[in-house]
C-alpha cells in the first residue's frame, strides 16, 4: 500500500465526513441557501488569495522536477480568483472587504506555517491532502447538480480533467517523498496529512453554519 493509500485510509472517518457533508449534498441537489454558498466563496476567496504565497514558498525547497508544476499553479490559482470575481457577479455576493472566519484564519496560518517552518516533504504533504479533499468532494456536487446551476463552474473548475491530473501528480510525488525520508520525516507527514483532513471538514462545516469568531458574534 503506497503512503497516501495507507493515509487516506487512516483517516477514513474523517474523510468519509467531508464527503457526506451537508454543504456539498444541499449544493449537489440544488437546495443549498444562496447566502450558504456565498459564505463559503468569500472565505474561499481568502484562501486561494494565501494558497499563492504558500505555494511560492515551497518552489525553493522544492526539488528540481517540481519546480515547473509548482510554479504552473501560481497562474492557475489567479484564474481561480477570477472564476470567483465573475461568480460573484453574477450571483450579487460582495467580495470587498471580507474578513476571515475563526476556522478560515486557523487554517491559513496551519497552511502558511507548513510552508515556512516544516521541511519540504511536510508541507507538500499539505499541498495533497487540500487539493485531493477538494477533487473528492466537488466529484461529489458533480455527480447531481443541475447544469445549469449558478455554481456549476465551481463544480467544472475542481472536477476538470487538468485538475485530476494536478492531484494525481501531487499523490504520486508524494509517495515518493515519503519512501526517501526517514521515520521521523514520516511521522510529521504523517502528522499534517490528518490535520489538513481535519481542517479541510471543518471548513465545510464552517461554511454550512456561518460560524465566525467564537463568542464574538455579538461583537461583531
Amino acid at each position: 500500500m503506497s503512503f497516501c493509500e495507507e493515509q487516506l485510509d487512516r483517516v477514513r472517518p474523517v474523510w468519509e465526513r467531508i464527503l457526506d457533508h451537508r454543504f456539498l449534498k444541499e449544493t449537489r441537489d440544488g437546495t443549498i441557501a444562496h447566502e450558504t454558498f456565498a459564505t463559503w466563496m468569500r472565505q474561499d476567496y481568502l484562501f486561494v488569495e494565501a494558497a499563492i504565497p504558500f505555494i511560492a514558498a515551497l518552489l525553493p525547497k522544492a526539488p528540481i522536477a517540481h519546480r515547473g508544476p509548482l510554479g504552473q499553479a501560481l497562474p492557475v490559482l489567479e484564474r481561480e480568483l477570477e472564476l470567483f470575481r465573475e461568480r460573484a457577479e453574477a450571483a450579487g455576493v460582495d467580495l470587498r472587504d471580507v474578513k476571515p472566519s475563526f476556522v478560515n484564519h486557523a487554517y491559513v496560518q496551519f497552511l502558511l506555517a507548513s510552508a515556512f517552518t516544516r521541511s519540504y516533504a511536510q508541507a507538500f504533504t499539505v499541498l495533497y491532502v487540500a487539493e485531493k479533499a477538494y477533487y473528492d468532494s466537488w466529484m461529489v456536487v458533480r455527480e447531481g447538480i443541475d447544469r445549469g446551476s449558478i455554481w456549476f463552474p465551481f463544480v467544472e473548475n475542481w472536477t476538470s480533467d487538468a485538475f485530476r491530473g494536478w492531484v494525481d501528480f501531487l499523490r504520486t510525488s508524494l509517495d515518493t517523498l515519503a519512501g526517501d525520508v526517514g521515520a521521523a520525516e514520516r511521522e510529521g507527514m504523517v502528522e499534517l496529512f490528518e490535520l489538513t483532513a481535519k481542517y479541510e471538514l471543518a471548513f465545510w462545516e464552517m461554511a454550512a453554519t456561518g460560524a465566525g469568531w467564537p463568542c464574538l458574534e455579538e461583537v461583531a
